[in-house]
């Protein structure tokens, strides 16, 4: 009986040892099990009560869900969700375009490239309470420089209140987005670059293509993986998108809700006021549950496209 006890503690150890990875991993996955995993499973349970925050829990099953889809929130809800799939489209189409030009632009320097890279880097390093303070002055329809450089150059017609005006609010604060992000994306195009084999050029100069034609033919599709990757982390940041426009609009998301998402629609839902027609913990709990509910097979989706180019 007692000869059990050793060998056990010897199998343990033997666990130990050939497993010891387990040990690096474990305070990274209690870390992650207590401030990620652990919320989302409350945010789930929560999203069938009501529950103000404080004081009891009433059920009501899917009632907080017929709220958003079918209830009062019906109409922000879909109006948010529009703003998040437009923010989408205009978010990745700009770091698509910009982003692999200019990182092929990049590519293609010699000299002071590393210069080139901290500038359109330097932006992703500024927290977004500096970019909303910076960009409401320089957007400011009365004394800001945006206006008032068209006022110089003799384009006084192209002056707006920029985050005043309902159809361009939201344009506006998405390529504030990109100018801020921008950074990224060039970086990531870069080293997708830097990796191509340069026997592939190679050969394609000797078949004769030039310019342009190394580019569609070579650069484009070796890096369709990273434009997925792109895709993916852009549909995900999209939908996660709050901190930029509370800092330029605020939670309100104005004017008459021109800039709202689902970010901000959380925030007014979870936490009361600012025309929210309905409140409350468990409301908000279930709207966070439907943002997770979109992102999660939309960016396995991606990734699993991704993979199908990859070399």
């Amino acid at each position: 009986m007692n000869s059990e006890i050793p060998t056990r503690q010897s199998s343990f150890l033997l666990f130990i040892r050939k497993h010891n990875y387990l040990l690096l991993v474990l305070p990274a996955l209690l870390l992650y099990t207590v401030f990620i995993i652990y919320p989302f499973l409350n945010s789930i349970r929560y999203s069938f009560f009501e529950w103000s925050g404080v004081g009891p829990m009433t059920y009501i099953g899917l009632g907080n869900y017929h709220t958003i889809f079918f209830g009062a929130l019906q109409e922000f809800f879909v109006r948010a969700l529009k703003h998040n799939l437009f923010a989408f489209v205009i978010n990745f189409s700009l770091q698509t375009i910009f982003g692999l030009g200019l990182a092929l632009a990049l590519y293609a320097v010699t000299k002071g490239s590393n210069l080139y890279k901290t500038i359109f880097f330097l932006p992703n390093t500024l927290s977004t309470v500096i970019v909303g303070f910076l960009w409401n002055l320089l957007l400011n329809p009365q004394w800001g420089m945006v206006n008032r450089f068209f006022e110089m150059v003799g384009l006084d017609f192209l002056s707006r209140p920029w985050l005043g005006d309902p159809k361009l609010a939201l344009p506006t604060i998405l390529a504030v987005s990109a100018w801020r992000g921008l950074g990224f994306p060039i970086l990531v195009y870069l080293a997708a670059l830097l990796a191509i084999p340069e026997e592939y050029v190679e050969a394609a100069k000797i078949d004769g293509a030039k310019g342009f034609q190394i580019i569609r033919h070579i650069y484009i599709p070796l890096i369709l993986p990273t434009t997925f990757t792109l895709m993916t982390l852009s549909f995900i940041w999209t939908f996660n998108m709050f901190d930029l426009i509370f800092a330029l609009q605020g939670a309100s998301a104005g004017p008459n809700y021109a800039t709202d998402v689902l970010g901000t629609l959380f925030y007014r839902i979870t936490f009361g006021g600012m025309g929210s027609s309905a409140t409350g913990m468990g409301l908000g709990a279930a709207i966070a549950v439907v943002i997770f509910s979109v992102l999660f097979p939309v960016s396995y989706l991606l990734n699993r496209i991704s993979k199908k180019f990859e070399l």
